[in-house]
């Protein structure tokens, strides 16, 4: 993980050794992160800046609070501070083209983090290989729960990463699939990775199939934690997994 995250800042950094900085010596960095509510996102941003002001950068953070609009507003607003780069975890990975456009119209180099930021002229991008996250992580249930009925808990439908993730995923199960081992009984996105609403999802899950769920394949550590909540009206066996605590969130990510 530390790696992942001494990778983002030399990429960072190396493009900030083209000459289109006012300061090279003290060069600033807009970092536009898309929930700063999620534990994961809280700790990247808290090394990012510390690495980085080792270095005499100037790092200024912005949260969305998972909100496209409010994104796209703080990078209109890192591009008018003129910033010399400006680092993106997306919130909405196919909204943001006109935003990297004007930072880019501006001299900005843009590099996207975790999620591929799509339909965009970005000048790296750093993640995960998001697909084998998803294969770790359901072969990590299926060591648990070699046999009986899964539930898919994806993550968010605009986050490119989720569907890498159950790509990976379905690697690792389609063989179990057709075995017969295993049968998926349900599967649903979690918008924005809510983890309130992967409760409602696994709650109606749980519901729709008379609690006879064995494991569900979660995408993410927020998501995955709906299971370590009590539960009062079901007695059930289900087994989670995460990234083993890689992000993903995805990846991520995720």
């Amino acid at each position: 993980m530390k790696s992942f995250k001494r990778t983002l800042l030399a990429t960072t950094l190396a493009l900030l050794t083209l000459p289109v900085m006012a300061d090279p010596a003290h060069p600033k960095i807009g970092f536009s992160i898309d929930d700063l509510r999620l534990e994961r996102w809280s700790r990247d941003r808290d090394y990012f800046v510390a690495a980085a002001e080792k270095l005499d950068a100037k790092v200024f953070v912005q949260s969305a609070d998972a909100n496209e609009q409010k994104q796209i507003s703080q990078i209109e607003n890192l591009i008018s501070r003129g910033v010399d780069v400006i680092v993106i975890v997306p919130f909405n990975a196919t909204v943001l083209t006109n935003a990297v456009a004007e930072a880019k119209k501006a001299g900005i180099k843009v590099v996207s983090y975790d999620r591929l930021i799509l339909n965009a002229d970005i000048d790296a991008y750093i993640s995960f290989d998001n697909e084998k996250v998803g294969e770790m992580q359901a072969s990590g249930v299926l060591q648990a729960a070699p046999k009986g009925n899964y539930f898919l808990l994806g993550g968010a439908p605009t986050d490119n990463n989720a569907k890498v993730l159950r790509e990976g995923q379905m690697k690792v199960l389609q063989p179990a699939i057709d075995k017969g081992d295993i049968k998926v009984v349900g599967q649903q996105w979690v918008k924005e990775w809510n983890p309130t609403e992967a409760l409602s999802i696994v709650e109606n899950a749980l519901t729709r199939n008379n609690n006879k769920i064995d494991a569900i394949v979660a995408s993410n550590d927020a998501t995955a934690g709906v299971r370590s909540r009590p539960w009062p009206r079901n007695n059930w066996r289900a087994r989670c997994r995460s990234p083993a605590r890689m992000p993903t969130s995805p990846p991520s990510s995720a």
